[in-house]
């Protein structure tokens, strides 16, 4: 795919985005000089990157990368070729009015949040926007102002759209991905892909912040109230009419006991500092979705009435 040029905005400066920002903006510099990679962010985090770039730092590496540009005005953005929004998911819909104006018909938009359905409340809020599928999986934080840290080198990458045949511009997106390091992949069915990341930290999120314990605790401890959350998410998703293997609920179970026993979830940890929770995208929205369509989830109801009073933690 032929560019004059191609100018990516990265909204979002936290761990996820930080890192996938400045694997682009490094890969930008050595191999794409067409492309020019901006970051939106704000604060201390701006302040640092616009003085001494943004470094990363891995078990194994630590580099430095200079974005074309940086900046917290919308206005001094350039229309991008591909918008990657990278908030969290409370922070969405503001995100989407600040960035608006930037926004033109050429725009991809390529959403990297925890939730079932973020792509659809993209579309609600743009319906005239191109707006893609994308998922990953990486443990990663913001650190010090300036500083992404990784606290493993292994993570996953997926995105897409509907159709099977990828489009010249995504695989341009995966060619720039692949040739950075990114562990990349546009799958054929990259719904199915979010949609047990969904799973799989729904559960997760939900049992650790309503037990307020790691997820090896809750597992030894509340064994079947682990497994009715799993079983819901399934039933919710089956009268969906989705197709699932019969040992879908056990998968689920193996990936929750893959997870070092003493981790937790981001949503727990941000409910013991007392800080914005994505409880509505990760809890919340399987009760909602369940009542639309008439189906009971007696568990996630009880934890999602428990975590949506305060104070915090919940009394069980």
């Amino acid at each position: 795919m032929e560019h004059s040029s191609y100018k990516i905005v990265v909204s979002g400066l936290g761990g996820v985005g930080g890192y996938y920002g400045a694997m682009l903006a490094r890969v930008a510099r050595e191999y794409y000089p067409e492309v020019e990679v901006w970051f939106y962010t704000r604060g201390e985090h701006l302040k640092a990157i616009y003085r001494e770039g943004l470094t990363v730092r891995t078990p194994t590496r630590t580099f430095t990368v200079q974005p074309h540009g940086v900046t917290d005005d919308a206005g001094l953005l350039p229309e991008p070729d591909l918008l990657i929004f990278a908030t969290k998911s409370y922070d969405l819909e503001q995100n989407i009015e600040q960035l608006r104006s930037c926004i033109g018909s050429h725009t991809h938009i390529l959403p990297l949040l925890n939730g079932a359905d973020i792509t659809e409340q993209i579309r609600r809020i743009l319906p005239d926007a191109n707006v893609w599928y994308g998922c990953v999986y990486i443990s990663t934080r913001k650190g010090k102002p300036g500083c992404i840290d990784l606290e493993s080198d292994t993570e996953s990458f997926f995105f897409g759209t509907e159709q099977q045949v990828p489009s010249a511009q995504e695989e341009f997106v995966l060619e720039m991905l692949t040739r950075s390091g990114v562990n990349a992949t546009r799958p054929e069915d990259v719904q199915a892909v979010i949609r047990e990341k969904f799973m799989m930290i729904s559960a997760t999120a939900t049992a650790t912040s309503y037990y307020n314990m790691s997820i090896g605790a809750a597992l030894q401890l509340y064994p079947e109230e682990m497994k009715a959350l799993r079983s819901e998410l399934i039933t919710l998703f089956e009268s969906r009419g989705v197709v699932f293997t019969k040992d879908m609920e056990a998968s689920l179970l193996r990936k929750q006991m893959r997870m070092p026993a003493d981790s937790t979830s981001s949503m727990h940890a941000d409910f013991l500092r007392g800080a914005h929770t994505e409880v509505e995208n990760l809890t919340g929205y399987v009760v909602r979705a369940a009542a639309q369509i008439g189906i009971a989830v007696p568990i996630y109801e009880k934890m999602y009435r428990a975590l949506t009073q305060s104070p915090y933690p919940p009394r069980i």
